[in-house]
């Protein structure tokens, strides 16, 4: 999703980019930037190479925050117009980055950031199906516990010739008011119009991964910490050293595998009271357990054997 821009780093509050063509940048741009209270502040760090760092504190990235909530009732339909609608502001006269480790929301769900990129017009033609595979992201990525009609309305619309987020917006709304009717009572409480959970959700922590001296398809963590788990794959050792460990083949992965098979972000472990838990994050391949698909957070223990997607490895504690 990214034919514009290379992550060159990030920390908790900045992202570090750079256009892959600096012949494409477009200086005005970010004066349009400026009077957008939904893009993300940035700026142009150097010229010649296109370089360019955004402030992320107090957002998050909308993978993170997809990948830990669960939503109830109506919140995924209010979550998602504002989200949508906030895009659509956003995009109307500069090019928004559709990316989910790109569009950020605040940790309690009620803001959101967007990473516009300053490129000429001329190369906005990608924007259609980058978004487009935003919402396919979602659709798969959301939880929900009672309205699933949501994620299936969203697949459904994405064939649909009338696509757009405009258009998604207006179905959505109606939709909606489908399962959900509108109560004329003054007894009973007034519709839901905002959404902001109770207690904010965190980021995933993330190590920076090191090149491994090998050739193999994998990059090892440079871990400085004492851990009492890890991963064994090979002669490979890859520690868990955080509360939350992501494993996948994008570069902010804590567990980094080089393999096609493996998904951008395919799983985390997580480490709850000691003990360690592994669950999916929607792989393409799948992640298995002792053999058994990772359909939910699984128990993981001594000498379990665990694979993600082709890479097989073994869980292993001290």
């Amino acid at each position: 999703m990214t034919e514009w821009i290379e992550q060159d780093k990030k920390d908790e509050n900045h992202l570090y980019v750079h256009l892959k063509d600096p012949s494409l940048l477009d200086l005005s741009i970010f004066d349009r930037m400026s009077n957008d209270d939904f893009c993300l502040p940035c700026m142009l760090t150097n010229e010649k190479s296109a370089s360019i760092v955004y402030a992320t504190e107090g957002y998050i990235p909308l993978h993170d925050f997809l990948s830990q909530y669960v939503f109830e009732n109506e919140e995924g339909y209010i979550f998602l117009h504002q989200l949508f609608e906030q895009a659509i502001a956003s995009n109307r006269n500069k090019p928004v980055l559709f990316d989910p480790d790109y569009v950020f929301v605040s940790g309690f769900g009620d803001r959101f950031a967007f990473v516009v990129v300053p490129i000429q017009i001329s190369n906005w033609m990608f924007q259609k199906d980058m978004s487009e595979k935003w919402v396919e992201y979602i659709a798969k990525t959301m939880q929900t516990t009672t309205a699933f009609e949501i994620p299936g309305f969203l697949l459904k619309f994405l064939k649909s010739a009338e696509f757009s987020l405009p258009n998604l917006v207006l179905g959505l709304d109606n939709i909606r008011t489908l399962y959900y009717p509108k109560k004329f009572s003054f007894f009973k409480h007034k519709r839901m119009q905002t959404f902001k959970v109770k207690e904010p959700i965190q980021a995933f922590h993330r190590n920076h991964a090191v090149e491994s001296s090998s050739e193999d398809k994998t990059q090892l963590l440079q871990v400085q910490v004492n851990f009492s788990a890890y991963l064994v794959i090979e002669q490979d050792i890859y520690a868990l050293s955080n509360e939350i460990n992501l494993v996948g083949r994008a570069m902010i992965c804590d567990v980094r595998l080089q393999d096609i098979s493996v998904s951008l972000k395919h799983a985390k472990i997580v480490c709850e009271n000691d003990r360690y838990y592994i669950q999916d994050l929607k792989s393409t391949n799948k992640t298995y357990l002792n053999g058994k698909e990772v359909k939910r957070k699984m128990r993981l223990k001594n000498g379990m054997k665990v694979r993600f997607g082709d890479v097989e490895c073994e869980f292993k504690e001290r």
